[in-house]
């Protein structure tokens, strides 16, 4: 067994581990914790996959942003009153487990069965090449997206004005 394969277990495992985690814990602190390591893990996969740029991406939205954002939610509203639902029958979880290990199997299996080309260039979405095109030949793209999301930003901050007056 090669040590990338060693890793991707490693990886898969944690993955997998957190993401449970987030769906049992009972404090939105710890789900938020378990959600940031399967983030973490799930850009160390990219990397083992050789896409550093999607690795990085991973990380500083997801772990980054996204989990801020879900600390400032939590910060900010009154979330120990908040319920999850009603409390689901044995039968309920029971039925769900088997559809989701169907679900998996299904997935498994058609995996397993596919027939995957070899790639002949594995560096296609190198850094550098990325960085290139956005860059190059959609920066002007690059730069109306980032004029609408400061206008999406600025109307959002209006509108919570007109809510708090």
């Amino acid at each position: 067994m090669s040590a990338q394969m060693i890793f991707f277990l490693i990886l898969g495992t944690i993955v997998i581990a957190c993401s449970v985690l987030v769906l049992i814990l009972r404090k939105i602190s710890h789900r938020i914790a378990a959600m940031a390591f399967a983030f973490m893990a799930i850009a160390g996969l990219y990397f083992l996959l050789r896409a550093e740029f999607i690795g990085i991406i991973q990380i500083m939205v997801y772990v980054g942003a996204v989990s801020i954002l879900f600390v400032f939610g939590m910060m900010l509203t009154d979330h120990r009153s908040a319920g999850f639902g009603p409390e689901r029958s044995r039968l309920h979880k029971v039925v769900s487990f088997a559809g989701v290990g169907a679900l998996l199997g299904a997935i498994l299996y058609g995996v397993l069965q596919a027939d995957f080309a070899p790639n002949d260039n594995p560096y296609v979405g190198t850094p550098e090449a990325i960085g290139l095109e956005l860059y190059g030949n959609y920066l002007i793209a690059f730069i109306g997206v980032g004029v609408l999301l400061l206008a999406a930003l600025t109307g959002a901050v209006v509108l919570a004005r007109k809510e708090a007056e």
